[in-house]
């Protein structure tokens, strides 16, 4: 390989690179030449009750972070898009809340997209740091949709009174707030999908 050669395939790798850059997380899900069939599957699929489930590092909260961005934003590139979205992500515990699932969700939303964080502790300009409440979204039809936080260890009573647009369950829950849920998405005939490692074996979830 000449010396030219060689200068021009580091002049490409250095445009890619800057490309890549510019890009949000959001724009680079599941695009390149290795794409995860399964994601594209689960975005794909029409049913108002899915699920994924694989096995820890499998992707598996990726499509819950995604699909709940995709929802906020009114971006969502396969079903029906609304202003105004209101859904819950749920999640076992406070900490599993904060280390995976907040985690996700900030990492695919631009700061631009972002109205106003609520925290229910930790500082506002450190939310990734603390425990999220809400996430106000800009909805690209102008109004704000709502991601609000949940917490399994809250118990059933604090799912009850909201009238919800999706539940995205990361991890399997108990049967009562799946069941409270299963309410909360019922006037606006809602979505609820999950994200789950099968630890439990065949359960409620399976039925």
């Amino acid at each position: 390989m000449s010396n030219n050669e060689i200068l021009q395939k580091i002049l490409k790798i250095e445009e890619e690179i800057k490309n890549r850059k510019s890009l949000g997380e959001l724009d680079r899900y599941n695009t390149g030449e290795k794409k995860h069939l399964k994601q594209i599957a689960f975005h794909k699929c029409l049913k108002r009750n899915r699920w994924v489930f694989g096995g820890n590092r499998s992707g598996k909260t990726e499509c819950g972070a995604v699909e709940t961005v995709y929802m906020a934003r009114g971006i969502h590139p396969y079903r029906k898009n609304k202003n105004n979205v209101f859904g819950w992500v749920v999640s076992l515990s406070s900490q599993v809340q904060r280390d995976v699932a907040q985690e996700k969700i900030l990492k695919y939303l631009k700061k631009e997209w972002i109205a106003e964080i609520i925290m229910s502790g930790g500082k506002k300009d450190n939310p990734s740091g603390g425990i999220i409440d809400q996430i106000k979204v800009k909805n690209v039809f102008g109004g704000i949709s709502t991601i609000g936080f949940k917490t399994c260890e809250q118990g059933r009573e604090k799912f009850q009174g909201s009238s919800l647009d999706f539940v995205w369950f990361d991890e399997e829950p108990p049967k009562d707030i799946y069941d409270e849920c299963r309410m909360r998405v019922f006037d606006k005939t809602g979505d609820i999908f999950g994200t789950m490692t099968p630890l439990k074996g065949l359960t409620f979830i399976y039925d």
